[in-house]
């Protein structure tokens, strides 16, 4: 797919999940909700990497469910969080194709005394989502270690 082709998708893509997940109550939605409605077009809905968006990117989307085996067992909370807010930008990846959802959120409540709370939430919810898609490392079937610090 050429670059035009694959920027008006992730253009579209962007307006669709955008102006849908904004105009959303979402302090009130669950964190698969969120994961849902901010991630699953790429990550897919299972975090394999492999949303309907996903093959329109020039880079590869990481499956999520491996994020603590390619960390030793340990869920690096605190670094997923940064990712997700845009804090953290993987240097691996170049430019950043993932959308920094904490700008954003921030931008869509504008004058919000609780933006920044919201967006924290959102966050932690997601986090926590990401979170519970791991897969136990292939030679131990124990549950992951969350990790708080990185």
């Amino acid at each position: 797919m050429g670059a035009i082709m694959q920027s008006r998708a992730l253009f579209i893509a962007a307006i669709l999940v955008g102006n849908a997940a904004l105009a959303a109550d979402l302090p009130a939605m669950s964190g698969q909700d969120l994961y849902r409605r901010f991630c699953a077009s790429c990550h897919g809905v299972s975090g394999r990497g492999d949303g309907p968006v996903a093959s329109t990117l020039r880079v590869e989307v990481p499956d999520l469910t491996l994020i603590a085996r390619r960390h030793g067992g340990t869920f690096p909370r605190d670094l997923i969080e940064r990712v997700i807010d845009g804090r953290h930008i993987l240097g691996a990846h170049g430019t950043r194709t993932m959308p920094i959802w904490g700008e954003e959120l921030a931008r869509s409540r504008i004058g919000d005394p609780d933006a920044e709370g919201v967006t924290r939430t959102v966050t932690t919810r997601l986090a926590d989502y990401v979170w519970s898609l791991q897969r136990p490392s292939s030679s131990s079937q124990s549950a992951v270690e969350h990790k708080d610090e990185p």
